[in-house]
């Protein structure tokens, strides 16, 4: 009996140590895909930084105005070029109403309708 028992605990003892070699290996694995990740992180994060880098000289102003003088003949505006509300009025030939003016407007037509329409006056 002394010989089974002593038996049954070596096989308990052998399961145990290859049960904590099989966790240690996993931990193991596990350690060094976190060091694999912490890695690929850090090379995404020096990447996000050299592209913020260079979207921030490619949106410079400095490097927008040199280009645009290089490529358009435009320039800043002037104060001649400007219209003023009676220069808008006579170019484009409209009548310009103020807002007093259009909401008596209004007004008046809305009255003019319920004369003319007994049933819209209810």
């Amino acid at each position: 009996m002394m010989r089974l028992t002593m038996f049954l605990l070596c096989l308990l003892l052998a399961g145990a140590a290859a049960g904590r070699y099989q966790a240690e290996a996993a931990v193991r694995e596990t350690r060094n895909e976190l060091r694999r990740l912490e890695r690929v992180k850090a090379e995404e994060l020096t990447s996000i930084q050299l592209l913020r880098a260079e979207v921030a000289f490619l949106e410079s102003p400095d490097r927008l105005t040199a280009i645009a003088g290089e490529m358009t003949d435009l320039e800043p505006l002037s104060g001649a070029q400007l219209l003023t509300a009676e220069d808008f009025e006579i170019a484009f030939g409209g009548d310009v109403v103020s807002p007093a003016e259009a909401s008596g407007a209004a007004r008046a037509e809305t009255v003019a309708v319920a004369a003319l329409d007994p049933a819209a006056g209810r």
